[in-house]
């Protein structure tokens, strides 16, 4: 969260913590309700609003009726959010190459290592969770 924290607030338009990760959800999954969005976010409806009142008036994101039920309010990212969105993600991505660079060779190695082993029980970790394994890895 910290690589997050520092490329928000290099960002052109700085949003606090909570805004990007509304607008990351956005961004991700397109266009929802607020109901599902605050379900996203882990917030109480009453919160999600008054954030994404702030998110509106800063224009990141804007309010559309549904085409089949006009009660029903659908969220979306204007050009503006993807703008910072993408932002965001570039200077994220800016911080991880340059901390990466700083790492030696054989820190580089053993990071590599590392992630393979996560990768290899996380993947044993979903397929015991969809009852496809029925042991563990060594």
């Amino acid at each position: 969260m910290l690589l997050a924290a520092r490329a928000s607030a290099k960002a052109t338009q700085r949003v606090s913590t909570s805004q990007l990760q509304a607008l990351l959800v956005l961004q991700e999954r397109g266009p929802m309700n607020l109901t599902t969005l605050a379900e996203e976010l882990g917030a109480i409806p009453s919160s999600a609003t008054r954030l994404c009142d702030r998110l509106v008036a800063a224009d990141l994101i804007s309010r559309e009726a549904g085409s089949a039920d006009r009660r029903e309010v659908f969220l979306q990212l204007t050009p503006i959010g993807r703008r910072i969105v993408r932002q965001v993600r570039d200077l994220r991505r800016d911080g991880l190459r340059e901390a990466l660079e700083a790492c030696t060779s054989r820190e580089r190695r053993e990071l590599l290592s590392g992630l393979r082993a996560l990768g290899l029980r996380m993947g044993a970790m979903e397929a015991e969770a969809s009852g496809e394994a029925t042991g563990y890895l060594p």
